[in-house]
C-alpha cells in the first residue's frame, strides 16, 4: 500500500530535508542512505515534493522524541521549544473559569489564537466556545508520527489563523500487532503526581489498515501549600524611609502572609481591637501574628495568625482527567486511489479551584445571633452600634469550577492520482465539543447578606430583618461559629451553577497537486484547493448566573457562528539549474482568496525564493500577507453590563487637567460633536459611576500581518552528521483586535486628530444635556505590533566504537517584541527581554545509544530578564529576573524485541522559580512540578 510505503520511509525522508528536526537515538539508529520515495506534503505547502528545500522553516518534533521526553502530552514539549509561549495549560488556568484545564500554544508569543494548530494538514475543531485555539489535551501522543511546526507566513497556504504559524500533528496511519504502554510520574514533593495507560491496536491485511488507540491520562493537583516555593511567598510593603531616589516599594522577604479582615467565623474591630467568634461563637480576640509593614496597597497584613491566609486558598496547577480514543483508517479502492477515515473521542474532566467566597457586611448590635458580649462590642465600636464584618466562607467550602469537555470528531477523505504527475485529496470533516461547567461552593451573595442580618421577631423567633427577604422564603444563617446554621439556611443561601455550552466545526475541502510543465531548470509544479468552514458557537449559563445573583460571577448567553469560503493556488517555479553558485533556484508563490459571511472578503499572499547555492549551503527568503478573522467571541460576545467611573474631557472642570499634547485636539472634537464651550455634566452624572456595556463587535475587520523570513542551512560535507539552520523572522502587525475600558473609550476618542476614529461610535450621548449616558468596551481594531527575531539550530551527530553520539541546539533570539494598543506614539510598550519574553531561549538535548540502551539529557534554558522595560528606580528594587536553567535525564532499555522499559528523572536539580515578586508563581514561565521520576514501560503482543 502506498501509504504504508510512505510511513516505512519517513525517517530517511525527515533526513534528507534541511529541516530542523527533534529526535534522538531512535533516528540514529536508521540509516541514511537514499531510498525511493513518493512525494510527501511537508508543512507550509500544499505541493507534494521530493526531498527538497522545505519551502519555508519547519521544525520536527519526533513521535520518539515526545516519548523520550518523558511527557505523555503534546503541549508539554510544546511549551518547551523556544519559538512558542505558553498559551493555556493546568499550570496558567487554574483561575480561568471557562478554560481550567485547556493545553493551548501560542508560537512566537503573538497569541494562541494566532497559532494555527492542523491533524493531518486539516483544521481541528476548537476547545472552548468563542475561540479558536485547539486544545491539545484531544491529542493522544501514542498516536502521533510527528508533529511539524512551521511559523510564519502560513496564511496564504491554510487561511485564518495561521499568523504566527502551524502546528501540524501527523498521526500514524497503521501499525500491525497490540502495543500496552504504562507509565508515571512521581514529584519529589506531593501534588501534581501523573498515570498514564495507552492501548494501541492495529492491522494491515490486503487493501485495508487501521490504527486504533485508547488512552487514559491523569495529573493531580498542586496546591500552594505542596510546594516550599509557594508556601512561603515573597512580600512586597511600602518603602518608609522617604529618602528621596529609593525605591516606593520594596521586598521585604518570604513569609506566609495573612489577611486579617476576613476569618472563618467573622471578623471586626472594635475600640481599636480585632475580635473573632470560636467555633462554638463564643466572641473573642482575633489571634495575629507578626505585624507586616504597610502594604502599597495600604493594608496591614500578618505572618500567620487568624485569617485570610493566602497559600491556603491559593492553587497552582489544575487537575486534569483525559480519556482519548482516536481511530485511522484506510482502504485502498485501487492503485491509485484510497478511501481515509479517521474518528476522534475524547473526554476531558478539569477543575479549577480557589478560596472561599470572602464578603463583607454591617453587622448591628440587635443580631439575634450574637451573644450580650459580642453585642456589647458592636454597641460600643462607634455611634451606629454596628461594625463591618469580614467573613471567608469556609463553611461554603472552596469555589470550585468543574470542567467536563466531550469532544467527537470524524473525517473522511478520498486521495489518489489523477495522472502520473497529478494528484487530489477530497475530504470533510465535523467535530462537535459539548463543555459543560458546573460551579461548587457558590452562593446567591444578595441572599447571604439578607440571611446574616437577624432579628427577634415579637414572639422571640430568630427571622430574617428585611420583611421582603422574609415573604421570598429567607432563613436567618448563624455565621457567627463553625457549622452553627440551620440547614435551611444553608440551602437557601448557597447553590450550585452550571453553564453548558457547545462547539461545532464543519468543513469541506479539495485539493489537487502536481506538474503543470517542465521549464529548462526543472518543473513548474503546483497545488490549488478549495475549502468551505462554518462554525458555530453557543453558551447557556444558569438562570441566577445570567441574573448576576452569584458571588462575583456574572455571565450571558452567547450563539454565534460564521462561515467562509476558500480558494488558493501555489506555485514552485524552478528559476536556474546547475550553474556555478546556483545549483537550483526555485521561486515559491502563494496565493489565497477568502469570503467571510460576517467580515467580507480578504486576500493572503506568499513570495519565496530557495536559493541552492551548492551541495552544502542552501538559503531561503519568504516574505508574505497573512490575515486573522476575528472569532465567534470577538464578535458576537452577549452584552454584559459594567459600571466605571468616568471623566469627560469635554467639561469645563476638566480642562485643567487635560494631556497638553492632545489638548487642541480635545477641544475640536468636542466642538465638532455641538457641545457647548461651557459645557458641565449633570450633578448626577458626577455623583455615581456611569453604566456601560462588555460587548462582542459584528463590525470587525481582519487582523493584518506582514511577515519575512530570512535564513539559510549549511550541511558540510566534509564534516559528516554536522548541519547548522539560522532564519530571522519579523513580523509587523496591523489592525490587531484589542479591548478598552470605558474611561480609555471617552479618552481616545477626544485625543484622536478627527471624530472619524474607532473609539468615538463606542459612546453615547444625550441629545439635549449632552451627558455620556452610554458606552461599549467593545474590541476594535485599533492595535499595531512588531516582533522579529532569530531562530538557530545546530545539529551533529556521530558513530563510535563505544554508541552513537548526537548534539542538538536549538535557541531562538528574540529581538523586537513592541505592541501599542491604540496606535498613539506614547501607548507603544516595549516588551523585548521581560519575563515571558526573555532575550533567550535554549533547547540543548544530547543524547547516546549503544545496542538497546539509549539516554538523552536535555537542558532548557531562558537568559536573565527583568519585570518591565518601563521600571525605574524609584519603582521598586525587585526588576531583575535571573536567569533559569533545567536538566532532564531520561533512558530506554529494549530487553526484548517485545519490552521496553524507560526511566527518567525530570528537572534533575529541581530547580524552582525564582523566589522573587511576580515571579515564584508564573507557571507560563517556570518548572511548577519540580524533580520528578518517571517510570515506564511498553510491552508489544
Amino acid at each position: 500500500m502506498k501509504v504504508n510505503k510512505v510511513t516505512t520511509n519517513l525517517r530517511s525522508i525527515l533526513y534528507a530535508l534541511p529541516l530542523t528536526v527533534i529526535g534522538t537515538s531512535a533516528i540514529a539508529n536508521e540509516s541514511t542512505e537514499a531510498r525511493n520515495v513518493e512525494r510527501i506534503e511537508v508543512t507550509g505547502s500544499r505541493i507534494k515534493r521530493i526531498g527538497e528545500l522545505s519551502p519555508s522553516p519547519v521544525t520536527v518534533i519526533t513521535g520518539d522524541s515526545l516519548v523520550e521526553a518523558g511527557v505523555v502530552n503534546v503541549a508539554d514539549l510544546l511549551h518547551k521549544m523556544p519559538s512558542t509561549l505558553v498559551g493555556l495549560s493546568p499550570e496558567t488556568s487554574n483561575n480561568f473559569i471557562f478554560a481550567s484545564g485547556l493545553n493551548t500554544t501560542d508560537l512566537r508569543g503573538l497569541g494562541e489564537s494566532r497559532t494555527l494548530v492542523l491533524v493531518n494538514g486539516r483544521r481541528f475543531v476548537a476547545g472552548a466556545p468563542g475561540s479558536s485555539a485547539v486544545d491539545l489535551n484531544n491529542i493522544p501522543t501514542a498516536i502521533i508520527e510527528r508533529v511539524e511546526i512551521t511559523t510564519g507566513g502560513a496564511s496564504a497556504v491554510y487561511g485564518s489563523d495561521a499568523v504566527a504559524g502551524v502546528v501540524n500533528i501527523i498521526t500514524k496511519k497503521s501499525y500491525d500487532g497490540v502495543t500496552v504502554d504504562l507509565s508515571t510520574s512521581r514529584p519529589s514533593q506531593k501534588g501534581g503526581e501523573e498515570e498514564y495507560a495507552s492501548f494501541t491496536f492495529g492491522s494491515s491485511a490486503g487493501k485495508a489498515s487501521f490504527i486504533s488507540n485508547l488512552s487514559f491520562a491523569r495529573q493531580k493537583q498542586i496546591s500552594f501549600m505542596d510546594r516550599d516555593f509557594l508556601r512561603d511567598a515573597p512580600i512586597v510593603v511600602r518603602n518608609t524611609s522617604n529618602i528621596i531616589g529609593e525605591p516606593a516599594q520594596i521586598f521585604w522577604g518570604l513569609g506566609r502572609q495573612v489577611r486579617p479582615g476576613f476569618t472563618n467565623t467573622g471578623s471586626f474591630v472594635s475600640n481599636g481591637k480585632r475580635y473573632t467568634f470560636d467555633a462554638s461563637g463564643k466572641v473573642r480576640e482575633q489571634i495575629l501574628g507578626e505585624e507586616l509593614p504597610t502594604l502599597p496597597s495600604g493594608h496591614k497584613d500578618y505572618l500567620g495568625g487568624e485569617g485570610y491566609n493566602f497559600a491556603e486558598v491559593s492553587f497552582m496547577r489544575t487537575p486534569l482527567d483525559r480519556i482519548n480514543f482516536v481511530s485511522n483508517m484506510n482502504y485502498e479502492l485501487s492503485n491509485a486511489h484510497q478511501l481515509t477515515m479517521e474518528v476522534n473521542y475524547s473526554r476531558t474532566k478539569a477543575y479549577g479551584e480557589s478560596s472561599p467566597a470572602f464578603l463583607g457586611f454591617s453587622l448591628k448590635a440587635d443580631n439575634a445571633f450574637l451573644s450580650p458580649e459580642a453585642a456589647e462590642l458592636v454597641r460600643n465600636a462607634n455611634e451606629d452600634a454596628s461594625v463591618s464584618v469580614g467573613y471567608l466562607a469556609n463553611d461554603f467550602g472552596n469555589r470550585q469550577y468543574f470542567q467536563e469537555r466531550t469532544l467527537a470528531r470524524f473525517a473522511l477523505g478520498l486521495e489518489g492520482e489523477i495522472s502520473e504527475n497529478w494528484n487530489y485529496q477530497t475530504y470533510i470533516t465535523s467535530g462537535h465539543v459539548q463543555a459543560d461547567s458546573i460551579w461548587k461552593g457558590e452562593m446567591f451573595e444578595q441572599r447571604f447578606y439578607q440571611a446574616v442580618d437577624a432579628i427577634k421577631n415579637s414572639d422571640g423567633e430568630i427571622v430574617c430583618r428585611d420583611a421582603t427577604a422574609r415573604a421570598n422564603g429567607c432563613v436567618p444563617l448563624n455565621v457567627f461559629g463553625r457549622e452553627l446554621y440551620d440547614q435551611r439556611a444553608y440551602d437557601w443561601v448557597s447553590t450550585d451553577a452550571i453553564r453548558r455550552s457547545s462547539i461545532q466545526q464543519h468543513v469541506a475541502g479539495i485539493s489537487v497537486s502536481g506538474d503543470i510543465l517542465e521549464l529548462p531548470a526543472g518543473w513548474l509544479s503546483s497545488a490549488l484547493s478549495a475549502e468551505y468552514r462554518k462554525e458555530i458557537a453557543s453558551t447557556l449559563p444558569d438562570p441566577a448566573m445570567r441574573s448576576g445573583q452569584l458571588f462575583n460571577n456574572k455571565s450571558d448567553p452567547l450563539y454565534g457562528k460564521f462561515d467562509v469560503s476558500e480558494l488558493s493556488a501555489e506555485f514552485s517555479v524552478p528559476l536556474i539549474s546547475d550553474i556555478v553558485l546556483a545549483k537550483n533556484v526555485t521561486l515559491e508563490v502563494a496565493g489565497r482568496y477568502m469570503d467571510y459571511s460576517v467580515t467580507g472578503s480578504d486576500t493572503a499572499w506568499k513570495l519565496g525564493l530557495n536559493w541552492e547555492v551548492y551541495d552544502d549551503l542552501r538559503v531561503r527568503l519568504n516574505k508574505s500577507k497573512s490575515v486573522r478573522a476575528p472569532n465567534i467571541g470577538e464578535l458576537f460576545n452577549p452584552p454584559g453590563q459594567t459600571f466605571r467611573r468616568l471623566v469627560d474631557p469635554c467639561a469645563v472642570s476638566s480642562r485643567a487637567g487635560l494631556n497638553e499634547t492632545y489638548r487642541q485636539n480635545i477641544l475640536n472634537n468636542c466642538a465638532a460633536q455641538g457641545i457647548p464651550e461651557d459645557f458641565e455634566p449633570t450633578a448626577d452624572w458626577f455623583s455615581s459611576t456611569r453604566p456601560g456595556f462588555i460587548i462582542g463587535n459584528t463590525e470587525l475587520s481582519n487582523e493584518v500581518a506582514k511577515d519575512i523570513t530570512v535564513g539559510f542551512v549549511f550541511t558540510p560535507s566534509t564534516v559528516k552528521g554536522l548541519s547548522l539552520t539560522m532564519d530571522y523572522w519579523a513580523f509587523d502587525m496591523s489592525d490587531v483586535i484589542n479591548r478598552f475600558q470605558g474611561p480609555d473609550v471617552v479618552n481616545y476618542c477626544y485625543q484622536s486628530s478627527s471624530l472619524d476614529n474607532p473609539f468615538c461610535p463606542l459612546i453615547e450621548r444625550d441629545p439635549e444635556t449632552f451627558d455620556i449616558i452610554n458606552y461599549f468596551e467593545k474590541p476594535i481594531n485599533s492595535a499595531l505590533s512588531k516582533t522579529a527575531g532569530v531562530d538557530t539550530e545546530l545539529n551533529y551527530r556521530f558513530d563510535t566504537d563505544i554508541g552513537a553520539f548526537g548534539f542538538r541546539m536549538i535557541s531562538t533570539y528574540l529581538q523586537t517584541r513592541k505592541f501599542n494598543a491604540t496606535g498613539f506614539a506614547e501607548d507603544e510598550v516595549d516588551n523585548t527581554g521581560e519575563q515571558l519574553r526573555p532575550r533567550w531561549k535554549h533547547r540543548f538535548i544530547t543524547d547516546y545509544s549503544f545496542g538497546n540502551l539509549s539516554a538523552a539529557l536535555t537542558v532548557n534554558h531562558r537568559s536573565a530578564s527583568v519585570l518591565s522595560n518601563r521600571w525605574t528606580p524609584n519603582q521598586n528594587n525587585f526588576n531583575d529576573v535571573p536567569s533559569y536553567t533545567t536538566f532532564d535525564l531520561t533512558s530506554r532499555y529494549r530487553y526484548s524485541d517485545a519490552l521496553e522499559l524507560r526511566l527518567g528523572l525530570l528537572n534533575m536539580f529541581d530547580k524552582t522559580p525564582p523566589r522573587r515578586p511576580f515571579m515564584y508563581n508564573q507557571g507560563g514561565a517556570y518548572d511548577m512540578i519540580g524533580q520528578r521520576l518517571t517510570v515506564g514501560i511498553s510491552y508489544d503482543f
